[in-house]
């Protein structure tokens, strides 16, 4: 807070950068306002779908391509691409086929799928062989050996990339609202202040989002942590 302080006495224009002083009060004028909470919905659930259909899809074609290599064999390809290419260049290929709400969706799901497609697939790759034996000698059932053995280990991967992918959800989603101009989005609001040099506005609203999305990953955090014990 206090470089911060320094760095805007220093620059002393409030167009480049604003004190936090006047970013907090932004910040509450903004909560204040019973539409923000409306905007501020929309944005949460497009965040969340994209995140849990890339979490869902993610974890199911692992599964497939660690069951069918002809499977691993054509995706791998595929996800390389995917996790290459620029958040941009995946709006722009998208814009003409799917409407800002949609986009904004579909850019975080194409963000978190691979990260939670190649944790899972290491995570069935580190499952010991021998205990896999183990299991096989002792007869236990399918639904046994993902208790007891399967579920545990993935879990170590996958929960990590899901944490993560809290992140990445929300900065794809904001930069994919930005750019598509998704009506009712904090995106949208995000570029309008930008357009009119409202620099304090765009800082309040970044303190929202960072703020939303810390939220969002303690809550998840708490959750898996329950499900592992």
């Amino acid at each position: 807070m206090g470089v911060w302080y320094l760095i805007a006495g220093l620059a002393d224009n409030i167009s480049i950068l604003p004190y936090p002083h006047d970013t907090a009060m932004e910040v509450l004028q903004l909560l204040n306002n019973i539409s923000t909470y409306k905007i501020l919905a929309f944005t949460l659930i497009r965040v969340l779908l994209g995140l849990s259909l890339g979490i869902i899809s993610g974890i199911a074609l692992a599964i497939l391509c660690h069951k069918f290599y002809t499977v691993k064999l054509f995706f791998s390809p595929v996800i390389s691409i995917i996790r290459s290419t620029p958040i941009a260049s995946f709006i722009a290929l998208l814009w003409v086929l799917l409407d800002g709400n949609l986009l904004a969706i579909a850019i975080a799901f194409l963000m978190v799928m691979p990260i939670v497609w190649q944790n899972t697939l290491e995570g069935f790759a580190s499952i010991p062989r021998e205990l896999v034996e183990v299991t096989q000698v002792f007869e236990l059932s399918l639904k046994r050996r993902y208790e007891v053995l399967i579920l545990p280990v993935l879990a170590k991967y996958i929960f990590p990339a899901v944490i993560t992918s809290v992140g990445l959800a929300w900065k794809s989603e904001i930069a994919a609202e930005i750019i598509a101009y998704t009506r009712d989005s904090i995106g949208m609001h995000i570029n309008d202040a930008k357009m009119f040099s409202q620099t304090t506005t765009v800082f309040a609203w970044t303190v929202i989002i960072i703020s939303m999305s810390l939220c969002l990953e303690f809550i998840i955090k708490k959750l898996l942590g329950r499900v592992n014990r």
